[in-house]
């Protein structure tokens, strides 16, 4: 028990992103637990990634130099002490411009894993994500926030489509979105129609 809470002030009072799935974590246990050598071995890797905090029905705001940068919605989210790992299931998020607090980017996942150390995001499963206006959207399989940067990236294998304005549709692979300076590119396989 006093494990729980001290796992959950120090989730309560860390102020970077850390989320994903409890299946996942299910698949690769049922993984290892199939391909695994000894029992005493399986119990200590159980132990190793057994979660100290598990949530319901989260929501979460983040902050940057004391200004609103983010928030963050899931059905279940669980967290790992030992790497400062927040995993979670079915999020929605809203990312806020630090400079005048006004919204620059929305968006949701299937599943995301935050990292608290470094305050990245992975999104995976169905991603989807959108501007502040709602004019430009993004949906891919894999998408990766890189809080340094403050960009979005996919990995270049990762196919992603773009709708802007109704006017433009595009597809290909390898997304690079930059928050800040509203820029965004399709790195591969470029393809698309534009509609008058």
């Amino acid at each position: 028990m006093a494990g729980n809470a001290r796992a959950w002030k120090t989730f309560a009072r860390s102020n970077a992103r850390a989320f994903c799935a409890l299946c996942l974590l299910s698949l690769c246990m049922s993984v290892l637990l199939a391909c695994s050598p000894p029992a005493e071995d399986v119990t200590q890797s159980a132990q190793a990634e057994a979660p100290d905090a598990r949530f319901s029905d989260l929501t979460r705001d983040e902050y940057r130099n004391g200004k609103h940068s983010m928030r963050i919605t899931a059905q279940i989210a669980t967290w790992y002490e030992p790497d400062q790992r927040l995993e979670i299931e079915h999020l929605a998020f809203t990312a806020f411009n630090t400079d005048d607090g006004s919204i620059s980017a929305s968006g949701e996942a299937e599943k995301a894993t935050f990292y608290e150390s470094s305050g990245d995001i992975e999104f995976s499963g169905y991603v989807h994500l959108k501007s502040a206006e709602g004019d430009i959207s993004f949906k891919t399989d894999h998408l990766a926030y890189k809080r340094a940067l403050d960009i979005f990236e996919t990995p270049l294998d990762s196919d992603v489509t773009i709708n802007a304005k109704n006017q433009l549709f595009m597809a290909g692979r390898g997304l690079l979105f930059d928050v800040k300076q509203k820029y965004y590119e399709i790195r591969e396989s470029v393809s698309g129609s534009v509609y008058q």
